[in-house]
């Protein structure tokens, strides 16, 4: 009883830090995620609504927690100016004799990324002692794989046409995440924006 009293007067929520893609760059993903599908390897796949860039995985924090992940949050992008970021390499997590995810990431990791990470990183655990990454490593998740896949197969997979795709990065979201049979629903609870840039946007506006 006591235990259960606690959760109605301390409620939490599954929570994560990411960065929201546009529909362009959605449809972009969509289309590699079709590529990789039609290899015939054996996942699910997530939904493009869900796509995101992960920056930080809160996991269940209290309701209480909120005002000062928010506040924290906005002191860590305070000084930030826009940046974009080139996805254009497939991976896997955790290595290829034993794949669990398929992702996209970039060839080459930038510097305002990682600075980024860290910042939140740094801030969040004013408010909570948060499990910190062994190692960041920005990437989206396009599968996730079932079955054993056969070396042959996930090969075919990683090695489908992947174009460059570039993503602005212009605000940072804290998500919440509602877990259900039929998939994740996210939601964004708070946004905090980078400052104003002259870097071209992604579609090619300033």
């Amino acid at each position: 009883m006591d235990s259960e009293k606690k959760m109605k007067d301390n409620p939490t929520i599954r929570c994560f830090i990411a960065i929201i893609l546009d529909e362009r760059t959605k449809r972009q993903l969509s289309r590699v995620q079709a590529a990789i599908r039609s290899t015939g390897i054996h996942a699910g796949w997530p939904s493009a609504q869900n796509f995101h860039l992960t920056l930080k995985f809160l996991g269940n924090i209290s309701v209480q927690t909120l005002p000062c992940i928010k506040t924290k949050l906005s002191e860590a992008v305070a000084n930030k100016a826009r940046f974009n970021i080139t996805f254009n390499r497939l991976g896997v997590f955790p290595n290829a004799r034993h794949p669990k995810v398929i992702w996209i990431g970039p060839d080459k990791i930038n510097p305002e990324i990682v600075a980024l990470h860290q910042d939140i990183d740094s801030n969040l655990n004013r408010c909570h002692p948060f499990v910190k990454e062994k190692r960041f490593s920005p990437h989206i998740t396009l599968s996730r794989v079932r079955y054993y896949a056969k070396p042959g197969t996930l090969n075919k997979a990683l090695n489908v046409k992947t174009d460059a795709i570039e993503i602005a990065v212009n605000q940072i979201h804290l998500i919440e995440s509602r877990l259900y049979s039929s998939g994740a629903v996210h939601s964004s609870l708070f946004c905090a924006g980078l400052k104003s840039s002259r870097r071209l946007q992604p579609w090619g506006k300033s």
